[in-house]
C-alpha cells in the first residue's frame, strides 16, 4: 500500500515540471559565452577605405616660435651716497618723474659754501694764468712763470669739480625716466650714505621674459624682432634684447626678455602675454585648427596621406595663428590632408583619397 503512494508521488511531481504538450518550459541561462576573438571594432578604420582629403599647398612665409611670458620692470631702490638731513621731497609716489628729476634732497647749506668757495678760487687762478700769458709772449714773463699759474689753475678745477660732486651726492636723483613708486625718506628723516631715498620702477621700454627650451633658444637671435599678443587680443612689436647662455639648474630652460616701447605706460607689470619670436623665413601650411588632432602618444598634430596612400602623422610645428587659421611647419610643400570628421582613420593605413575641392583657402 504505502508503495503504491509513493509511486505516484513521484509521477505527480515529475508531470509537474512538464507544460502543455508534455515540453519542458525555457530557461534562461546566467551566462552566454563569448568567442575567443573579439569582433571588429567598427569605428577602426581599414586598408583601402576611402578617406576625404583636403589639397593643401605650403608657402614661404616669416616664421615664428611661440613662447609663453609676462611683463617685468627694471625696479630699483635710489640710495644716498652721503649722509644728511632731507630737506626737500618734491616727487610724490606714483609721480612719472625724467632722468635726473631731484627725489630727495639732503641739508647743501656746507656742500653749496664748498662749491661757492671753490668757484670763487677758480676765476682767480684762470685770470693770473691769462695774465701770465700775455707777459711770456711780450718778453715781460718767463716761461716758468706761465708753467706755475697753470699748475694753480689745475689745483682750483680739481678742487671746483670735488665740490661739485659732493654736492650732487646731497641730491638723490633718478636714474632714469620711470615711475617714482614708494617713497622710503621724507622731510626731516635723517640718511646715512646707502640710505634709501625710495623705488623707482622704469616701465618704458616695458619688458617680456619667457623661458626657452634648449630647442627653442637654438632659434632665437639678440636683436631679433618679435610680436607679443597681450591677455586682451592688443598685439605689440619689440625686439629680443636678452637671451641667457646658462640654463636655469632647476627648469633647463633659457631666460628670454623682449623690450617693447611702452612710452604712456599702458602696460603693467605682471601680465601674462604670448611671445612670438621671428626665426627666420621658411614654409608653412595654413590648416583648420579642426584637423588638429592627438595621436596615440598625445602629441597634436596633422593627418595627411603620403607616398602610396599612407596616412601619416606628423606632429604640430605651430609657427603662427591668424584669424584665418593656425600656419603649421614640417609638412611636405604639397600635402593631402585628412579632412575633418574621420577620427577612425589612423596613422599607418593603406586608404584610398578623394580630394574634397572646397579646402582651405588660399594663402
Amino acid at each position: 500500500m504505502l508503495g503504491a503512494i509513493a509511486l505516484i508521488a513521484a509521477v505527480v511531481g515529475i508531470r509537474s515540471l512538464m507544460g502543455n504538450g508534455d515540453s519542458i518550459r525555457d530557461v534562461q541561462a546566467d551566462k552566454i559565452p563569448t568567442l575567443d576573438k573579439a569582433l571588429p571594432d567598427a569605428s577602426q578604420g581599414r586598408n583601402g577605405m576611402p578617406v576625404v582629403v583636403i589639397r593643401s599647398q605650403a608657402v614661404e612665409r616669416t616664421l615664428f616660435l611661440s613662447i609663453g611670458g609676462r611683463t617685468e620692470a627694471r625696479i630699483l631702490d635710489v640710495k644716498s651716497e652721503s649722509a644728511g638731513s632731507v630737506t626737500s621731497a618734491p616727487v610724490s609716489e606714483g609721480t612719472l618723474v625724467d632722468k635726473d628729476t631731484l627725489l630727495c634732497g639732503l641739508d647743501v647749506d656746507g656742500a653749496g659754501a664748498r662749491v661757492r668757495e671753490a668757484e670763487a678760487s677758480m676765476a682767480g687762478k684762470k685770470q693770473a694764468y691769462e695774465a701770465a700769458v700775455k707777459l711770456v709772449e711780450n718778453g715781460w714773463a718767463t716761461q716758468g712763470r706761465l708753467t706755475s699759474a697753470k699748475a694753480a689753475l689745475d689745483g682750483a678745477q680739481a678742487s671746483l669739480d670735488v665740490a661739485r660732486s659732493d654736492l650732487r651726492k646731497m641730491q638723490v636723483r633718478a636714474p632714469f625716466r620711470g615711475v617714482f613708486e614708494k617713497r622710503n625718506a621724507d622731510v626731516g628723516q635723517f640718511l646715512n650714505p646707502g640710505g634709501s631715498c625710495g623705488i623707482i620702477v622704469q616701465l618704458d621700454p616695458i619688458v617680456f621674459a619667457a623661458q626657452a627650451t634648449e630647442k627653442q633658444a637654438g632659434q632665437i637671435v639678440v636683436d631679433g624682432n618679435a610680436r607679443v599678443r597681450l591677455s586682451d587680443g592688443a598685439e605689440v612689436d619689440g625686439k629680443v634684447t636678452y637671451l641667457a647662455r646658462v640654463a636655469d639648474a632647476s627648469t633647463r630652460q633659457f631666460r628670454v626678455e623682449v623690450s617693447v616701447p611702452n612710452p604712456k605706460n599702458a602696460i603693467a607689470v605682471g601680465r601674462t602675454a604670448e611671445i612670438k619670436v621671428e626665426t627666420g623665413r621658411g614654409y608653412a601650411h595654413r590648416v583648420s585648427p579642426a584637423l588638429l588632432l592627438p595621436d596615440s602618444q598625445g602629441r597634436i598634430g596633422v593627418r595627411f596621406v603620403d607616398v602610396g596612400g599612407v596616412v601619416s602623422f606628423v606632429a604640430a610645428d605651430i609657427i603662427d595663428e591668424t584669424p584665418d587659421g593656425i600656419w603649421v611647419a614640417g609638412l611636405p610643400r604639397n600635402a593631402l590632408l585628412v579632412a575633418e570628421g574621420q577620427d577612425n582613420v589612423q596613422a599607418g593605413l593603406r586608404v584610398t583619397p578623394n580630394v574634397r575641392e572646397d579646402g582651405p583657402v588660399a594663402p
